[in-house]
């Protein structure tokens, strides 16, 4: 196995979509210099991550789990002495480098597919160019339309509205009649939770929605939405922000005398409320992975993690692109070849098959992830399951 050191390019080529009509020609190339038959001794592998910037926690987090997959992968022989080549590169917050990467690994035919960015914006900047180009991408989170654009882009992390019905039960179970929405309105999927997903399962659930503010994604007061929120008094509040907003935002609607319940999503996990403390207790969110799930193959991957990091829990990120970076190599290991053709149709393969993974069991819709789901909650000190949805 081999982790390049992560990078950024010198200058980015805003351009980068127009270079589409060059690198169509190279979308039937073999990675790695093969021919197509058989795997050759290296599949190289370009990861492009948040690395650094708003988003970084789910890049660095990301990383560690593909590290951990290639590390057993190469121990298992699993594509016997074929090793990968993971090489990582930064794209910050920037759909525009995230691109021009995206650029550079269709145009190099060393470069048998890419693990893609978290951020459904740097995402739908890759999706076009890279299936009319026929590269393999595979995403984690990334949740928003406009990301599976064709038969070549997967998502290894299954859209939150698929299993946000949890939070649906949990408020109907605490008898919430009324709950207001406060949501990034700049991240494409927490808006398509705050807009139709919330909305959604009040109908479904016996609640009204009173309120709803969608803030940028640069905000860090939220002292006024708290304010208004905490004067309407709602049985419950959605909190759907991106992972530092969270602490804040909770804390400023408990400073303003909101004692209701707190409903997010994943963005509240991977240590995000510990800054909030006892202020965020009882804050509960739906989520595709939690250390403390109790099926095998979750248990297996969270010992594994624990092993390599000196004890540290996973989170969903590591967990997604752990399952992103084994959902590829079963694909590779399907097709037996580093051509990106021969790889897309490996991969349809094991996605119509399912297979078990740090998630649980995995079943996809097309090339879109589906799992059971867990709630996740915060206990004022440390994460929890909500007693009755553990997986």
């Amino acid at each position: 196995m081999k982790i390049a050191r992560w990078s950024r390019p010198a200058t980015v080529l805003a351009g980068a979509a127009v270079l589409v009509a060059g690198l169509t020609a190279c979308g039937g190339s073999s990675g790695a210099g093969t021919s197509g038959g058989g795997l050759p001794q290296t599949i190289k592998i370009m990861s492009i991550k948040e690395m650094t910037g708003a988003v970084a926690f789910a890049g660095t987090n990301a990383t560690k789990g593909v590290d951990l997959a290639v590390d057993e992968i190469a121990k298992q022989k699993f594509l016997g002495d074929t090793k990968l080549e993971i090489d990582l590169k930064d794209s910050a917050a920037s759909p525009q480098e995230a691109a021009s990467y995206a650029t550079q690994a269709l145009s190099d035919k060393n470069y048998s597919a890419i693990l893609g960015p978290a951020a459904s914006a740097q995402a739908a900047a890759i999706s076009p160019i890279a299936q009319k180009s026929k590269m393999p991408v595979i995403y984690t989170q990334a949740g928003s339309n406009g990301v599976l654009t064709g038969d070549y882009t997967f998502r290894v992390t299954a859209p939150a509205s698929s299993y946000f019905q949890l939070a649906g039960e949990y408020l109907q179970r605490k008898g919430v009649k009324t709950a207001a929405v406060l949501y990034n309105s700049g991240n494409p999927t927490l808006a398509e939770l705050g807009q139709q997903t919330a909305p959604q399962l009040g109908q479904k659930y016996g609640f009204t929605i009173t309120s709803s503010d969608g803030v940028q994604t640069s905000a860090q007061d939220f002292t006024a939405n708290g304010s208004k929120i905490a004067a309407a008094n709602p049985g419950a509040v959605f909190v759907l922000l991106n992972g530092p907003q969270n602490p804040t935002a909770i804390m400023q609607l408990r400073q303003n005398g909101y004692r209701g319940e707190i409903v997010g999503m994943t963005s509240m996990g991977a240590g995000n409320l510990a800054s909030a403390g006892q202020a965020a207790a009882g804050a509960v969110w739906p989520s595709d992975f939690s250390a403390l799930a109790e099926n095998a193959s979750s248990k297996k991957f969270v010992d594994a993690y624990k092993a390599k990091y000196n004890g540290e829990l996973p989170n969903n990120y590591a967990a997604e692109a752990y399952d992103a970076a084994w959902f590829l190599t079963r694909g590779i290991k399907e097709a037996g070849s580093a051509d990106r053709i021969k790889m897309q149709q490996g991969l349809a393969k094991v996605a119509a098959a399912g297979f078990d993974g740090a998630e649980g069991k995995l079943t996809f819709e097309g090339n879109d992830l589906r799992v059971q789901g867990v709630l996740a909650g915060w206990d004022g000190g440390k994460e929890i399951i909500v007693p009755g949805t553990r997986s």
